[in-house]
């Protein structure tokens, strides 16, 4: 078990990439913290998974300085430490386009970028000797989208964001990004078999990814198989952003 020991939190890990996440990391022998701002049942179910003794369950709205501080309390106060974290939560806020309002559009900012920012400031300094950061952006935040502009535009942040902290935090912090396509996720199947069989079409590989197979690709740049890699972008996504 590659991470044997190890504390790690994983933000919005209730279910989609975050609950496949949380429930590889605990194969792997790591102690893990569930967070989940609203879908409290969805978290009972990965912490049935994982095993109630090797994880802790904290609601916190990470998009709020509050929320944040409490769940590094909460981690501490069970686990004593912290060596990885994923900043994982994050969410199209409809509508996404560049009509939206000021509301929306500063929603998206928070839930997607601001919260990334908030984790990573307040977990960074109690990290000591060792740590990794994993932060997941997007491939509409490499290539960018007229459908979900707010969203992409904090994806876009997240890969400067990543490489910002990874010169601060180094030598002692690696920092690296995920930056998946179509995944799916709950959102994904809830968008109808036409639009799905689309995004096959659009990707090389010709189908779309399982959370699963994200959920590795974290684990990996968190793990010491990743000791010498630090500001990378790391884009799973069969393909599509080839096009």
């Amino acid at each position: 078990m590659k991470l044997k020991n190890k504390v790690v939190i994983i933000t919005g890990s209730s279910r989609g990439i975050g609950r496949a996440t949380a429930i590889l990391f605990a194969q792997e022998g790591a102690k893990v913290v569930i967070n989940y701002k609203t879908n409290k049942k969805e978290a009972e179910s990965v912490a049935k998974e994982v095993r109630a003794e090797n994880c802790l369950l904290v609601q916190a709205d990470i998009s709020k300085e509050d929320g944040v501080k409490r769940l590094v309390e909460d981690t501490l106060g069970k686990f004593g430490k912290i060596d990885i974290l994923i900043n994982n939560a994050g969410e199209i806020v409809r509508p996404g386009d560049w009509k939206t309002d000021i509301e929306t559009w500063q929603k998206t900012i928070d839930v997607n970028l601001t919260s990334v920012w908030l984790m990573t400031k307040e977990v960074a300094p109690i990290m000591q000797k060792q740590g990794a950061i994993v932060n997941l952006t997007s491939t509409v935040g490499l290539l960018g989208s007229q459908y979900v502009l707010a969203y992409s535009c904090a994806k876009n942040a997240i890969v400067a964001l990543t490489k910002s902290f990874a010169k601060e935090l180094a030598p002692n912090i690696r920092v690296n990004a995920v930056a998946p396509s179509n995944v799916m996720t709950d959102m994904t199947k809830g968008a109808g078999e036409e639009l799905i069989e689309r995004m096959k079409q659009n990707t090389p590989l010709k189908r779309i990814a399982e959370p699963e197979e994200l959920a590795k690709a974290i684990v990996f740049l968190a793990s010491d198989d990743a000791s010498y890699i630090t500001g990378e972008i790391l884009v799973v996504d069969g393909g599509y952003s080839l096009k």
